[in-house]
């Protein structure tokens, strides 16, 4: 069992090329996954970026902009967006900050997830 403490207090700057106003602490990683937490300051960027697997972004506070295949969408807290992998994609904030979850899955396993995934018969949608 391993506890990590990440939000306030626990974020650094994320220096990803072309990001400004981002500070983002990561929470897990290993050969199947990624997971980060991040902050985008009102009028901050952060992007562009692009994951060897899929991605899903969790909105938790705030809202904003994600922007991939040069198509814009608003998002806003209590919503997520999927990415497939190698899809190129920036994130921005609105007026106020955007706080998110960040999970990237590795190439590998996103071809495992969709064997499991397809095998299992799917399930009840509440």
């Amino acid at each position: 069992m391993n506890i990590r403490s990440f939000g306030p207090g626990h974020r650094r700057a994320d220096r990803a090329a072309g990001s400004q106003g981002v500070l983002s602490s990561a929470i897990f990683s290993n050969d199947i996954a990624q997971i980060t937490e991040f902050t985008v300051t009102p009028g901050g960027t952060y992007g562009p970026l692009r994951s060897a697997g899929d991605v899903v972004l969790v909105v938790i506070e705030g809202g904003g902009w994600v922007t991939a295949h040069d198509t814009r969408v608003q998002l806003a807290a209590g919503e997520s967006l999927h990415l497939e992998r190698l899809t190129p994609y920036s994130i921005a904030a609105r007026e106020l900050p955007l706080r998110a979850i960040l999970v990237e899955l590795s190439a590998s396993s996103v071809t495992e997830s969709a064997r499991t995934i397809g095998t299992s018969g799917g399930g009840a949608e509440e």
